[in-house]
């Protein structure tokens, strides 16, 4: 028996660090919302719809002790070519669903219009969050919202709608910069 044990000590020094397990790299811990950093603060910019031009402002916050990122933003069309000034507003909610391990958003539009979302990344870090209905508007139709951060640092946003059955189309593009 002794020889056994020290056969084994001889074989286990000799190995030396050939028989060790490389060190690895540390992989940072997940933070909740580490994936929406880059959103975080006030963007401006130019906004787009069905051939309108306008103006709009955005702000990402965390509130509620971390645990909701809130998203407000405002959006003015000037009058022109017969239209009357146009104004809307946006007040958007993500929170993390701990039971299934997910984002989900609620967007609340001045328009009456709500939805909930299910949030989705993108390999190149575009949040992309989509609704499978919408509340007070057209039956069956289903929103999408789109955040995309360009190489210049700015953000790019498009608000796309789905009627019933159909395909999305672009209902708002906007390219924002940071204040």
């Amino acid at each position: 028996m002794t020889r056994v044990a020290t056969g084994l000590l001889v074989l286990v020094l000799t190995a030396g660090p050939a028989g060790a397990q490389a060190p690895t790299a540390s992989v940072p811990a997940w933070r909740p919302f580490g994936e929406f950093a880059f959103l975080l603060g006030s963007w401006s910019g130019t906004t787009s719809s069905g051939g309108r031009i306008g103006g709009r402002v955005v702000r990402f916050t965390m509130e509620m002790n971390g645990t909701v990122l809130v998203e407000r933003g405002s959006t003015i069309f000037p009058a022109g070519d017969g239209k009357p000034e146009e104004a809307a507003e946006e007040l958007g909610c993500v929170t993390y669903d701990r039971e299934k391990r997910r984002y989900v958003a609620t967007y609340y539009f001045s328009t009456g219009v709500s939805g909930l979302f299910d949030v989705e990344f993108a390999a190149d870090g575009t949040v992309r969050m989509t609704s499978a209905a919408l509340v007070n508007y057209e039956a069956g139709a289903r929103s999408r919202i789109t955040f995309t951060r360009r190489a210049d640092g700015g953000l790019d946003t498009a608000l796309d709608i789905a009627p019933p059955g159909r395909d999305f189309v672009a209902f708002q593009t906007s390219s924002l910069k940071k204040k």
